[in-house]
């Protein structure tokens, strides 16, 4: 019998008083599990396709792709050249992480099958966000597919405004709007565990980030039964869904037994003398022959090799409490701060924390020199920017030199970026453009957080006014599998506590509170009870890493490097900026011909001055000034009689602008010589009485 193409099932539902649905079948018929989803006037489509496993397979392939194009926000893109949609943005990057993350741990852990992951966004509306939508597509997308995926995972969005958590739907920049929210939480998983989060915050306490993610876990409920509901209406029309039987990459109980029996002792060197991925490679080099040449392949030597490590690394945590380099629980690495190392460059910050380092350089440069982003959700500029790289000489390998960053490099850049954005100053505070590179020297363990103490110490090596000391801790954690309620928490994690722990816990703040979280685990999920502890320890290593960086450099450098340009700013009336900008950029043109100054323009009127040195920005300064007098009425001025009239004098209360002194607002007695109360370039005291229509000033003498 021919399957009927086309066949929709459709679930209809309300969450939040938001409608939604899912369907699957109308779209996308040649996919093993096309699922549209809509929420508002938001559209995703998540398609979901299973290949077989390579023989060789060393890692699950499972690939992720998030696709924003500009037509779901009805746009079309700005760039004269290039109007079709080519490479994925930054932050559409980001979100693929995000979901990848949400689901990968999610697989059974011998599972080696191809999957691949396409959500691409066919309609945007921003008070719905495609990317919390997406991960539930996803979700029940994997459930319909042939892949041993069974237990959905949600999202979920937590904005804080006013001391109230919400649940909050919206599309969020990540450059967080702190009138719109204070915390921006991202939590997935389900009701009883959390699989990932992402967050960026104003300094919120512990506490309130912690009660988030008990809201997040209490909101995913209602999409965790719709997912169910529409698995459920699928199978009453479809029958049940099948799962495909899939070779498994699970080693021999006698491999594992050989090793653990055997050669315990040598792995547990490897764990403890810090060089364990060449150890490891060096021990079956030497072993193979002798003990599995012709019984198991290399891969499976090294596989069982890391399965028996991650047993023992649980014994040593667990029961014997103890570390592999030797560390307590709760201690950092050695910790180092430098700064103003490099002699040209505007700012620069050394950071090391162990065998991780991170050399952060800051450049300043004018507001017209921010990044213009132009996709999908609307155009804007962004003025603050922090780059990330890590070539494969950190970790003391060859390699080639990427040129191109790879998703772990945007990922780490954007955490740290979001972790310094809520203590930068305003552009009217301090305009200018500030683009931050973390060039990471050296990995083995958390060079994100890092990079986020290395940018804070270049901003205030370059004098950027931030309102405090940002910095952050990675913490992991070792699970009993038998009794997941006993578990243990490490702070500063390095590369096998890494590795083999269950989670990397990523949090940066300030003394007052959070800013940005990162985690991915390699289980299921945890319980809450795992990040309270972890919460804790994280701030009380965070405080410590502040008070040391504050012995090196308690405060941003009194003025911006020789090398910056200097700066200067004034607030102009909106109404005035086309009388300073002049016909065709002219009166621009002039200042910056006769100053040498640069000129930049807001459309709030705010007016930033670039200048070599101070006398230049002085100079156009001075020719701006005028232009941001705004008289009162009401208000009294000392002003130069510029010029008299039979009727009236005409007084300057400021340079470039005048008003008229009628001859019946000269005094209170009646005039009939003008000459007696003053002539062309007298000074008189004058108050603004009226402004009319056309913006003429009324003065008065007599009522001073």
């Amino acid at each position: 019998m021919t399957k009927e193409l086309y066949k929709e099932v459709r679930h209809e539902f309300e969450i939040d008083g938001r409608k939604a649905f899912f369907s699957i079948g109308k779209f996308a018929p040649r996919s093993q599990a096309g699922v549209y989803a809509q929420m508002g006037d938001t559209v995703v489509l998540a398609n979901v396709n299973i290949g077989d496993a390579s023989n060789d397979a060393e890692f699950f392939p499972l690939s992720v792709e998030y696709i924003e194009k500009m037509y779901a926000g009805g746009k079309i893109s700005g760039s004269r050249f290039v109007k079709r949609d080519r490479f994925p943005s930054d932050d559409a990057i980001l979100k693929a992480r995000m979901i990848d993350r949400s689901v990968r741990s999610r697989f059974p852990s011998d599972y080696r099958d191809e999957v691949s992951v396409v959500v691409s966004v066919l309609s945007f509306d921003p008070e719905n966000d495609p990317v919390l939508l997406g991960i539930n597509a996803v979700s029940v997308a994997l459930m319909l597919s042939s892949a041993p995926f069974t237990d959905p995972v949600s999202a979920m969005r937590i904005g804080l405004k006013d001391g109230e958590l919400f649940n909050m739907y919206a599309h969020v920049d990540r450059d967080l709007d702190k009138n719109k929210s204070e915390m921006n939480l991202v939590i997935t998983g389900d009701e009883s565990q959390i699989t990932m989060m992402d967050a960026n915050a104003y300094e919120v306490s512990e506490d309130i980030v912690l009660d988030g993610f008990e809201k997040a876990m209490e909101s995913m409920k209602p999409w965790i039964e719709q997912q169910k509901a529409f698995i459920d209406a699928y199978e009453a029309e479809n029958g049940e869904v099948v799962k495909k039987e899939y070779k498994s990459f699970s080693f021999p109980d006698e491999l594992l037994d050989s090793l653990m029996n055997t050669f315990a002792e040598e792995i547990k060197a490897a764990m403890y003398g810090g060089q364990f991925f060449a150890d490891r490679e060096k021990f079956i080099e030497d072993h193979y022959s002798v003990e599995w040449e012709g019984k198991y392949s290399k891969k499976q030597v090294s596989d069982a090799f890391e399965k028996v490590a991650k047993k023992l690394m649980k014994k040593i945590v667990l029961e014997e409490k103890a570390r592999v380099d030797g560390r307590g629980f709760e201690e950092i690495r050695e910790l180092r701060f430098e700064h103003g190392i490099l002699p040209r460059t505007h700012g620069s910050g050394l950071f090391s924390r162990g065998l991780t380092q991170a050399l952060t350089i800051a450049t300043l440069g004018s507001t017209k020199e921010g990044l213009l982003v132009d996709d999908m959700t609307e155009d804007s500029e962004r003025n603050y920017i922090h780059y990330y790289t890590a070539p494969s000489y950190t970790l003391g390998e060859p390699g080639r030199y990427r040129y191109n960053p790879g998703r772990r490099e945007i990922g780490h850049g954007a955490l740290a970026e979001k972790a310094l954005y809520p203590v930068l100053p305003s552009l009217e505070e301090f305009p200018y453009t500030v683009i931050l590179v973390s060039e990471v020297l050296s990995q083995n363990g958390s060079s994100s957080m890092a990079s986020t103490v290395g940018s804070t110490l270049a901003l205030l090596d370059a004098g950027v006014p931030i309102e405090d000391h940002v910095a952050g801790i990675a913490l992991g954690v070792i699970v009993d599998d038998e009794d997941p309620s006993r578990f243990q928490t490490l702070v500063d994690i390095r590369d096998v506590e890494d590795f083999f722990g269950e989670m990397d816990y990523k949090v940066t703040g300030t003394v007052n509170g959070v800013t940005a979280i990162q985690m991915d685990n390699k289980r299921a999920g945890l319980p809450i009870e795992v990040f309270r502890d972890a919460m804790a320890k994280s701030r009380k290593a965070r405080l410590e890493i502040i008070e040391k960086m504050k012995e090196v450099l308690p405060g941003p450098k009194e003025d911006v490097s020789d090398y910056a340009p200097k700066v200067t700013s004034i607030k102009i009336p909106a109404k005035k900026i086309g009388e300073l900008i002049g016909p065709g950029g002219k009166n621009i043109k002039e200042i910056t011909e006769e100053t040498g100054a640069q000129v930049d323009v807001s459309d709030d009127g705010l007016v930033s001055i670039y200048a070599a040195d101070k006398e230049s920005a002085q100079a156009a300064l001075a020719r701006i000034k005028p232009l941001a007098f705004e008289p009162k009425v009401g208000d009294v001025y000392e002003g130069k009689i510029v010029s008299v009239k039979d009727f009236g004098f005409f007084v300057e209360i400021r340079p470039g602008v005048d008003g008229l002194v009628h001859v019946s607002e000269v005094a209170d007695e009646y005039v009939k010589d003008l000459s007696k109360f003053g002539k062309e370039g007298d000074t008189v005291k004058v108050k603004l009485i009226a402004i009319d229509d056309e913006g003429r000033l009324k003065l008065s003498m007599k009522a001073v």
